[in-house]
């Protein structure tokens, strides 16, 4: 592997564990997550980049909002032994993946003069995660007794920059990837 290929996987690496850190962590705690996609960045989307593409268990989300609902309403069903639901996502392992080191799609030309195609900022990634998604009335999810259904769960992100928070000093204030792709699967 080279210098310039360790750089991207590193960077790779280090992003796609503050996503799937974040995410997760905004499912569990009934957060909304809308803003995690591309549809949400005004400079994307007025450049006319395309929606995210979202698919949830074999089904097409129109919207990231949509998606929030869907997982409002899979929060707030009841299970035919509980009149309670309770949603826990684990994640066991996740995978990161540099699709396209040189994304330019919308990049603003300083960064382009700033950042290279080898030094991790640029990057189009794609994320894999799986993990068990518990539901039930447990407050102590990781001893599942008191939990109604267990599943496997299997998520695929395509992430890209988003040039606004990149463009940023530091770029602390935001997330750096956008999600243009999602496929979830539960089984």
């Amino acid at each position: 592997m080279s210098r310039t290929d360790d750089t991207n996987a590193r960077c790779c690496a280090d992003a796609a564990n503050k996503f799937v850190t974040w995410y997760y962590q905004q499912l569990n705690e009934g957060k909304p997550i809308a803003q995690a996609y591309v549809n949400k960045n005004e400079t994307l989307m007025k450049v006319g980049h395309p929606p995210a593409e979202i698919c949830i268990n074999g089904q097409m989300v129109a919207t990231p909002e949509d998606l929030d609902t869907l997982w409002a309403q899979q929060r707030s069903a009841p299970l035919a032994t509980t009149d309670k639901t309770h949603v826990h996502y684990d994640v066991h392992c996740f995978d990161a993946v540099v699709i396209n080191k040189d994304y330019r799609f919308a990049c603003p030309q300083n960064l382009i003069d700033i950042h290279g195609p080898n030094d991790g900022v640029r990057m189009m990634m794609t994320v894999t995660v799986s993990g068990d998604v518990y539901f039930g009335v447990s407050k102590n999810w990781k001893t599942n007794d008191d939990f109604a259904t267990k599943q496997h769960f299997n998520d695929v992100f395509i992430l890209v920059p988003n040039w606004e928070v990149i463009g940023k000093q530091n770029g602390k204030f935001g997330k750096k990837y956008l999600v243009s792709s999602h496929t979830y699967r539960a089984f």
